[in-house]
């Protein structure tokens, strides 16, 4: 008996991989915009990134099954901007 995936089924499954890392690099696009937007409108005093990351913190998706996932997004994205508003700090004390 053979462990070999049929030719279709193995297809199904490598279009399904490669549509996964299209939508990761997707998503990874826009959390990484949407940090430069963010830190650049935070830099310039329109945006208040402290308060900006309380409410992300407060999000929630009614208990929707992705719901752990896009709360961990939302605390990546935040220990990120709260870790480049510390390099800017960091960087403006030895200037």
């Amino acid at each position: 008996m053979s462990n070999e995936m049929p030719a279709e089924a193995q297809n199904q499954d490598n279009t399904l991989e490669s549509r996964l890392l299209q939508i990761e690099g997707q998503i990874h696009a826009l959390a990484r915009s949407w940090l430069y937007l963010a830190s650049g409108m935070e830099i310039q005093g329109q945006l208040d990134g402290q308060r900006l990351e309380r409410m992300m913190l407060d999000v929630h998706w009614c208990g929707a099954a992705l719901e752990p996932h896009a709360q961990n997004m939302m605390k990546h994205l935040v220990d990120q901007l709260s870790a480049a508003r510390e390099n800017r700090r960091l960087r403006d004390e030895h200037l």
